[in-house]
Parts: structure tokens; C-alpha cells; sequence
């Protein structure tokens, strides 16, 4: 691995673990037992830092977005989007800690974050559209448009509030339960038949709905 991925890897850890406002440049070279020139030389200052991080998490999120729109799917594999969208957040988690921080220190990055915000939001509009077209939700225009902001809700805070709640968001474990409340408010408006529904909430339940679909 090369210098310049060692410190976005070392960076993107310690900024997950300690908040990226609690971690300097200093800090982030002596992690990886070079020099604060050596990391200056690759990396500007920590703002710099951020901001390739956060084109990564674009980057990476902007794939999963744009495979699942160009694919023919299904509500069982709508909520394995949705587990992939969780799962990057969470592997970029510091991202998300603290909003009010990201806007004031880095205006570039939180503009950008906004926008890719409203794209997400207009994927799952989409998707959710097409799903009521076929008969699998049974909603209105304006259900939608709630459904959209909750799930949205859901990606930006649930691991905030569990970590306040002083629950362990170290592993999968919390990313299906912001699953389970996306599929407990959904439920009502969710047409399918009883067998495939008690699969999906199996699935989530029990933790496998990723192990199964990659499997399928």
C-alpha cells in the first residue's frame, strides 16, 4: 500500500474512533510513524484529508446508487440497498458525527454532502415510485415523499442515537436495526405475499439478508 492510502486508511480509523475535530495532523503521522512533512508532502493539511475521504464515500456511494437504478429489483433487494447505503456510512462514520462541525470547518465537504444527500433522496423516490407502480407498496405521492425523509433520517442518525444511548455500534448489529425500523414503517404499505414478507423479516431479523443475497 502506498504512503498516501496508508494515511487515508490510518485517518479515516482514527477520525471514526476519536471524531475527526479530536485528531490533528500530528496525530494522524505519528499513527503511522512518519514524519508531519512526510504527510504534508502527500497531503496539504488535515482539510485535504477530509476532503479525499469524503470523495471516496461519494465515490463508493455513487455506485451503489447507480447499479441499483439501472437494475431490475425487487422489495427484498430494495432493503439490501439499503443495507449497502447503512454499511458505507458506517464505514465513514465520522462523517456523520458531527454535522454542525463538518459545515463550519470544511463548507466545501458539507456542500458537497448536502447534494449527494438530495441525489440519495431522489434514488429512493425513485425506486419506491416504481415499487408502487408494480403494486408491491400500496401508497400515495405524498407517503412516498415521508417514506424518503425517514429512511433518510434513519441513515444520518440511527448510529448516533444508539451510540447516545450508550449501545455498541462496533459491528453489523445496528445497521439491521435501522433496518428493522425502515421495515416496521414501511410494513403498512408493503404488498406482498405473507411467505415472502415473513422471509424479508426473517432475513433482517436474524441478521442474513446480506449473507443470503450475496449468496443468490
Amino acid at each position: 500500500m502506498k504512503t498516501a492510502e496508508k494515511i487515508l486508511v490510518t485517518s479515516l480509523d482514527l477520525f471514526n474512533r476519536r471524531g475527526e475535530s479530536n485528531v490533528s495532523s500530528v496525530d494522524i503521522s505519528l499513527e503511522l510513524d512518519i514524519s508531519p512533512g512526510n504527510l504534508y508532502y502527500h497531503f496539504k493539511g488535515k482539510e485535504v484529508i477530509v476532503e479525499a475521504l469524503f470523495a471516496l464515500y461519494k465515490d463508493q456511494m455513487d455506485k451503489v446508487l447507480q447499479s441499483t437504478i439501472q437494475k431490475e429489483i425487487n422489495i427484498e433487494d430494495f432493503f439490501y440497498f439499503l443495507f449497502l447505503v447503512l454499511e458505507k456510512g458506517y464505514l465513514f462514520q465520522f462523517l456523520y458525527h458531527n454535522q454542525a462541525n463538518l459545515s463550519e470547518n470544511y463548507p466545501s465537504v458539507a456542500k458537497a454532502f448536502s447534494k449527494h444527500l438530495i441525489l440519495q433522496e431522489k434514488c429512493l423516490e425513485k425506486l419506491l415510485e416504481k415499487f408502487m407502480s408494480e403494486g408491491s407498496i400500496k401508497a400515495s405521492n405524498v407517503q412516498i415523499k415521508q417514506m424518503v425523509e425517514l429512511i433518510g433520517l434513519v441513515f444520518t442518525q440511527s448510529a448516533n442515537y444508539y451510540a447516545l444511548k450508550g449501545q455498541d455500534v462496533s459491528d453489523e448489529t445496528h445497521l439491521y436495526k435501522g433496518l428493522a425500523t425502515i421495515l416496521f414503517a414501511l410494513l403498512p404499505y408493503i404488498n406482498l405475499p405473507q411467505g415472502e414478507l415473513h422471509q424479508l423479516q426473517e432475513a433482517i431479523a436474524t441478521h442474513s439478508l446480506a449473507d443470503g443475497l450475496t449468496q443468490a
